[in-house]
């Protein structure tokens, strides 16, 4: 069995759930992926004259039975035509070698983006079984001529596979309404990158007393807490909020980890600091620094759908989580260690209470176990699809 699969994301981008979706695929017995990198499929903006490189060369898939295809494209797909003329004109070679591989063996066709090319493999390919991992709400990401298009290809791409899998509730629920097969797999974090911070932490507690601690790491009363966040800083990144905490809480430390797309509204406070994106496994290092994590973002359409990845991974390390109600975040609590800067006014106050609050290294490791990327794999949908195929195969 082999896995056709069309990423959102880059193969040699930070490791994401479509790494880690591939790497499950592998585990339970893929002889081969071919990962088709993400094309335009939306039409240009000013906006992309002024964006720089994306941090690559991450080597987050270092598996040689992986095969990483780029296809030639135009922005152009929304328009008449569009999707036609870039297979036809560019895409000709790409599409011919997707043909090519889908004929060497049983294959399992799995759409991480909604797209042309991946509509074409649903509909004219031969394959054993498919499957769409609904992990953003995509159309939201577009404007225009380029969202109605991308809602098109959303609906038929849901609408022809074995199996829909949503990253979140209100994803899920978008499917279920429409009378699909859908199933809900959440995001999660990697265990052992984590294991070895966790055990220093430990080491260090040991031999420290409860009062002396402020919470995580290395920081004590005398010290100046950190708040941190680790990710790209988008459209969907609260600005304002991130200001007036920074305002809020003058000796606290502000640390901005990744590239910056949307530039704040206004000179930053003197202890707000914007670091430059970092590899992935760079991250434990910088959560080792944090007392608490961050994830401000802005409540609206585009991520009503999101579970985001770095609430697993700032819980896996073992921080309280300072977070705006949006999304499936906004289904949590302070019994799963969250703590909601929008519903306060009082912003130190909410800060004070999540580093206030000791973590049990317990916990934490059960959070780890419970939330590891191959288990949650392991118990969806995705596993009976496999099993299902070769049983057609032995069949």
């Amino acid at each position: 069995m082999q896995l056709l699969y069309f990423s959102p994301v880059a193969a040699d981008s930070y490791a994401q759930r479509p790494h880690f979706m591939v790497r499950a695929w592998l585990e339970w017995g893929a002889e081969s992926v071919l990962w088709v990198n993400p094309y335009p499929c939306r039409l240009p903006r000013w906006q992309d004259l002024r964006r720089g490189p994306g941090l690559s060369n991450q080597a987050s898939l270092r598996d040689p039975r992986i095969r990483v295809m780029n296809v030639p494209a135009l922005p152009i797909e929304p328009l008449p035509l569009g999707a036609w003329l870039n297979r036809r004109l560019l895409g000709g070679k790409a599409w011919r070698k997707i043909e090519r591989y889908a004929t060497d063996g049983q294959t399992i066709v799995g759409v991480g983006r909604p797209c042309a090319l991946a509509l074409a493999a649903l509909d004219e390919l031969q394959q054993s079984g498919s499957f769409y991992d609904a992990m953003d709400n995509f159309p939201e990401f577009y404007g225009g001529l380029s969202r109605r298009a991308m809602l098109r290809t959303e609906q038929a791409v849901a609408e022809r596979v074995d199996l829909i899998v949503a990253s979140s509730t209100f994803l899920a629920d978008k499917f279920v309404r429409r009378g699909l097969r859908v199933e809900k797999v959440l995001n999660a974090c990697e265990n052992d990158e984590y294991r070895m911070m966790n055990d220093e932490y430990n080491t260090r507690q040991s031999g420290v007393s409860d009062a002396s601690l402020i919470l995580h790491s290395s920081f004590y009363i005398h010290h100046s807490p950190i708040l941190g966040y680790v990710g790209c800083i988008g459209h969907w990144f609260d600005w304002p909020l991130v200001i007036r905490l920074a305002r809020a809480m003058p000796d606290a430390r502000l640390e901005l980890v990744g590239p910056c797309v949307v530039k704040p509204p206004e000179k930053l406070p003197g202890n707000v600091r914007l670091l430059p994106a970092c590899k992935h496994s760079e991250t434990a290092g910088h959560l080792g620094r944090f007392s608490a994590g961050l994830i401000p973002f802005v409540n609206d359409a585009l991520t009503a759908g999101v579970d985001p990845i770095k609430y697993y991974e700032y819980r896996a390390a073992g921080l309280p989580v300072l977070s705006t109600s949006f999304g499936e975040m906004a289904l949590r609590g302070r019994e799963e260690e969250v703590f909601f800067l929008d519903q306060n006014e009082n912003l130190a106050e909410v800060v004070r209470t999540a580093i206030g609050r000791r973590v049990d290294p317990a916990e934490t490791s059960r959070f780890r176990r419970e939330n590891d990327w191959r288990r949650r794999f392991q118990g969806s949908g995705l596993l009976a699809l496999l099993c299902a195929s070769r049983r057609r195969r032995a069949a």
